[in-house]
């Protein structure tokens, strides 16, 4: 259509633009990758041609700003297939010509409004009826045909099974208190398909070759009731029935306690983000070794030494000394050997201890979800009218009855045993890593003390005082479940 109307009008095609699955309702002309090298090379052609004009806008601002464009240039526009079905050439130099141009567009704007609704009330249907609606395809997902119980047929969120054994091993890495910057590292070092390359496989197109994880992906993929085949809202909250119960989409990839489990552990590395953020200046006894008189903590640096050569150190950097208060600084290197030394002197023998927790059964974070999702309909009830707000109405009752029952369901918190483990905690300590040693004193709230300076002579074990906050920091666990659990 587009050739022969270049034809009716004498011209020679110099190019073509091709803006796939591109929407004129949301995308102006100036927006569009490969309209938009024409529009900014205007001297490169005389007119432009469209199958229709709902290819060239939806918006009547669009339609202003593209008008303007071309009286400001001398160009034409021109629509293959307009009103009635004939060719339609707009002259912007007559004022009747724009009223016409601003009437059309008005007209497509109104029609892509009604396929937008259009659209959005055939999905909550599916949606309703458990069908997934179509859109992005999430992570260890493919769209697969099912037969419903109904006895229709429909489309269905199936087990993808390589991304979503992808997608389990994230969880349970999470699970394992690794950070959201490890397991993407994880994913990029060990070559995971991405979910953008993922949907490009499922729809036959070219995968991205830099696509890369990132720890936002990540972490709104653990936090997503998808990984139980929930249909979610774009904020991430999961769409409930009339009764409260989530609206299935897919497959669950877990189960309702490895569920439980992730969201435990997304909540305990939310925690450990807020109080502990990032430092660049990380070392081996961060958080261990401190100075005698501000407490603060020791950190590394470099140092000459009497004999002109250069050392790494531990110093204090506070300036909260007073003065003639002079700043500890002990050599890493001797300072690091001592405290593994006595560490192993001193803990090595004592046999390790490992809390392990039995689940419990607790309704408060979905009776929580609930009363949410009650205000929310509370607050749009009023808005509504006749048949919408008859549905609304049945959706609280459902929620309030479903509510009543959780409520009068009790909590039976997690029961914690400490069992004691066939190692020492010098054998775990002299296989760990550098960041290893770290976390298990830190663990046992052991703490290193840097003592005043007195010289360089002086043997560095003297400057030097371990000491231990609590001397079983599992009974402490046990008993803190133990208060909890009174209250």
């Amino acid at each position: 259509m587009i050739t022969l109307a270049a034809h009716r009008v004498g011209g020679v095609i110099v190019g073509w633009a091709k803006d796939i699955d591109v929407s004129a309702l949301k995308t102006p002309p100036w927006e569009r990758e490969e309209l938009a090298q024409w529009l900014d090379h205007p001297d490169q052609w005389d007119v432009l041609i469209w199958q229709r004009m709902d290819r060239a806008v939806r918006s009547m601002a669009d339609m202003a700003n593209l008008g303007r464009f071309a009286k400001q240039h001398r160009k034409r526009l021109i629509f293959a297939s307009g009103p009635g079905g004939d060719m339609l050439e707009l002259d912007f130099g007559s004022a009747m010509s724009e009223l016409i141009m601003l009437i059309l567009a008005f007209a497509a704007q109104l029609e892509g409004q009604t396929i937008v609704e259009r659209n959005q009330g055939a999905a909550a249907r599916l949606q309703s009826l458990g069908r997934w609606a179509g859109g992005p395809v999430p992570y260890g997902f493919q769209p697969v045909r099912k037969t419903f119980p109904d006895g229709n047929e429909g489309w269905w969120l199936g087990e993808h099974t390589e991304t979503a054994d992808i997608r389990r091993v994230a969880i349970a890495r999470t699970i394992a208190h690794k950070s959201y910057s490890s397991t993407t590292d994880w994913l990029n070092d060990s070559g995971a398909v991405t979910p953008a390359n993922h949907r490009a496989r499922l729809a036959g197109r070219d995968e991205d070759p830099v696509s890369q994880w990132s720890a936002t992906v990540v972490r709104s993929m653990m936090l997503s009731g998808i990984n139980r085949g929930h249909l979610v809202t774009r904020e991430g909250t999961t769409i409930r029935k009339g009764d409260g119960s989530p609206v299935l989409q897919g497959d669950a990839l877990i189960n309702d306690e490895t569920a439980r489990r992730l969201k435990e552990a997304a909540e305990e590395l939310a925690v450990e983000v807020l109080s502990a953020p990032r430092r660049r200046d990380a070392h081996e006894l961060l958080g261990v070794l401190v100075c005698h008189h501000c407490e603060g903590n020791m950190h590394t640096g470099v140092r000459t030494m009497p004999d002109e050569t250069r050392a790494e150190v531990f110093r204090c950097n506070r300036d909260s000394h007073g003065k003639g208060i002079p700043k500890p600084t002990v050599t890493k290197a001797t300072t690091l050997a001592w405290v593994h030394a006595e560490f192993v002197s001193r803990f090595g023998f004592m046999r390790r201890t490992q809390l392990v927790r039995t689940a419990g059964v607790d309704h408060r974070p979905e009776i929580a979800e609930l009363k949410e999702n009650l205000t929310e309909l509370g607050e749009r009830l009023p808005t509504m009218r006749g048949a919408a707000a008859d549905v609304v109405a049945g959706q609280m009752n459902g929620i309030a009855a479903r509510l009543a029952e959780l409520e009068q369901l009790p909590v039976i918190p997690p029961q914690v045993q400490e069992i004691e483990l066939d190692t020492t905690w010098g054998d775990a300590f002299v296989a760990a890593t550098d960041e290893g040693k770290r976390r298990i004193m830190l663990d046992l709230s052991i703490r290193v003390t840097v003592g005043p300076p007195t010289g360089w002579r002086r043997p560095v074990g003297e400057r030097l005082a371990m000491t231990i906050n609590r001397s079983h920091p599992e009974q402490d666990a046990l008993d803190d479940v133990a208060y909890q659990e009174s209250l």
